[in-house]
């Protein structure tokens, strides 16, 4: 499979500022005498920077418009909660994005002790507050969950007991998905054939923003995109009946 930098000399060549091999940005470390951390410096390049600069920029853009689209191959890792006694709430993990699952009845958390499956709160988070004035009144093993707009976590709309510490809980989640100008040599996760089909697509982003040409509706889309992974769950046209009910 491809590596980052091999995309970014795809694109940079078919839009002609890249001339031949010999032009291509290509690694080399560099080791800080401060802090002894090494670097890679093939996206640094004084004379062609700013384009650089934005072609990673779109690259990140076109993989995660393609992400959104779907849960695709390497977009998802499973996360592992264990039950506190005394706490509802707790961490997401660092490159959650959002719930993965097509449907309600995919974006569940599921009890690998006790093996039962609850599902997302009806309403969400503010609807739990709402119908809980006195949380501590709920206790037990939890039946339902929500994801906490006021910060990165999962709450539980029940506080677990000393009975209830111990349980785990799994759920499928979609991660983050981006390339930095330090992951020059990140293999793709996705098949070259897929790279090769992008190529044209970053292309053509690149032609619009260095022309300044505004695309029709580029703003809505790009806006959908973003308020999909804002809100860390699915949209609500995705609530309907799972296959087979």
């Amino acid at each position: 499979m491809a590596v980052f930098i091999q995309l970014v000399n795809a694109t940079l060549k078919r839009v002609g500022e890249i001339a031949g091999d010999s032009e291509e940005l290509a690694t080399s470390t560099v080791t800080s005498t401060a802090t002894g951390l090494v670097a890679t410096e093939a996206f640094t390049d004084s004379r062609r920077q700013h384009k650089i600069d934005i072609t990673i920029q779109l690259w990140n853009e076109a993989i995660q418009e393609m992400y959104s689209l779907g849960l695709h191959a390497k977009e998802a890792a499973t996360a592992t909660m264990t039950l506190v006694a005394g706490q509802r709430e707790y961490d997401l993990p660092g490159d959650f994005e959002k719930m993965a699952g097509m449907d309600f009845h995919q974006r569940a958390l599921r009890g690998a002790t006790s093996g039962l499956v609850i599902h997302e709160y009806p309403g969400g988070y503010a609807q739990m507050l709402v119908d809980q004035p006195r949380a501590t009144d709920y206790t037990g093993s939890p039946n339902s969950w929500a994801l906490s707009p006021a910060d990165s976590k999962i709450r539980l709309d029940a506080e677990p007991t000393s009975d209830d510490a111990g349980e785990t809980w799994n759920y499928l989640y979609e991660k983050r998905m981006s390339l930095s100008s330090t992951m020059a040599t990140t293999t793709m996760p996705f098949s070259d054939s897929v790279s090769d089909s992008m190529v044209p697509v970053v292309v053509e982003a690149y032609s619009r923003v260095m022309k300044k040409e505004v695309e029709p509706g580029f703003m809505t889309v790009s806006m959908n995109r973003a308020l999909g992974f804002l809100r860390q769950t699915q949209r609500r046209d995705r609530y309907g009946k799972s296959r087979g009910r």
